[in-house]
């Protein structure tokens, strides 16, 4: 398993507490369930190469869905996904050895007035520094 696997396979793993029904990786729709959090894997830099190792900086970004009947119940569900989700993720850098460093981005929230029911949603972004051998990403 490569590394860039072993870890987006951690968090997976490390979200199935925050109360999530649906959890997916790279998800090709939107959700069927609520709540829901879907894993987009947004690329990754090399940080620097040493011989024999290189560091990346891994992006991804989580998005957050609940559905309700509106107002402040509704964004106070919201705030506890995305404080639970937040909380797993950073968790995971005493446990998974390939993780050096977890730095959390930038959160965007978002209303869907079209849905066929009240949604919100939340992005909150993550910068992830691993280390692997030089050429095996």
């Amino acid at each position: 398993m490569s590394v860039r696997e072993t870890i987006f396979a951690a968090i997976e793993a490390a979200l199935g507490p925050t109360g999530a029904i649906e959890i997916e990786r790279m998800p090709s729709s939107d959700p069927a369930s609520f709540p829901a959090l879907h894993i987009m894997d947004d690329g990754q830099g090399q940080l620097e190469g040493e011989a024999g190792a290189t560091r990346y900086g891994m992006a991804i970004s989580i998005e957050g869905y609940v559905e309700g009947s509106g107002g402040s119940a509704m964004h106070t569900a919201l705030n506890t996904l995305h404080a639970a989700t937040v909380s797993a993720v950073i968790g995971l850098i005493p446990t998974v050895t390939v993780i050096e460093d977890i730095q959390e981005g930038d959160l965007r929230t978002a209303v869907a007035p079209l849905a066929s029911a009240a949604r919100l949603a939340f992005s909150q972004d993550f910068t992830i520094t691993f280390a692997t051998r030089r050429g095996q990403p």
